[in-house]
């Protein structure tokens, strides 16, 4: 299986080959395929930082020239909206309310975790187990980040430790938006 990268092929970087783990997962997420090529694009490669095993801030943080590069061209425009990727992605989103959204806002007191919504994707871990998240761009950061309550279980069926090289891979299911992440 061919990776695919949606940069020009002559921007100076190789594209890495899809791991067998990838192919395999991708594959069993397809019974009717008849042998068919299965789209994998690689997404970005990163180590993983403190801040991304933090149980409260509870998300895994994307290389944001990765994103730019290689998952915005892969997403609709509805999909990219709900992501909040519009737009200058590396500068601080800008979230427009309603004043009726406001006042609620002003009434409500901040719980301890704001919903900031996004794009449900599926995230497998090398395991197989699959995991459902969400992908969002954070407002006051511009970060683009795979967020959710069972992030914590795809951290712990992964076993990520700070330092650990991992590798993002996206694929389709039925059109929807699916990342495998894992380590190299």
């Amino acid at each position: 299986m061919l990776a695919k990268r949606k940069t020009s092929s002559d921007d100076g970087e190789a594209t890495p080959t899809v791991p067998e783990w990838v192919t395999t997962l991708a594959r069993r997420q397809f019974t009717d395929n008849d042998g068919e090529a299965i789209g994998v694009w690689f997404i970005a490669s990163k180590r993983v930082e403190n801040s991304d095993l933090v149980t409260q801030q509870n998300r895994l943080y994307l290389p944001t020239d990765s994103v730019a590069a290689n998952l915005v061209g892969l997403l609709s425009l509805e999909e990219r909206a709900m992501a909040s990727l519009v737009g200058d992605i590396g500068q601080p989103s800008k979230r427009s309310r309603t004043e009726a959204e406001e006042e609620e806002m002003r009434k409500k007191q901040k719980a301890a975790r704001r919903a900031h919504g996004g794009l449900s994707v599926r995230v497998y871990a090398r395991c197989g187990f699959v995991f459902y998240l969400w992908l969002t761009r954070w407002d006051g950061s511009g970060g683009t980040v795979i967020k959710g309550d069972e992030l914590k279980l795809f951290r712990s069926f992964s076993a990520l430790k700070k330092g650990d090289k991992i590798d993002v891979w996206a694929f389709r299911r039925g059109g929807e938006l699916c990342f495998a992440i894992g380590r190299r």
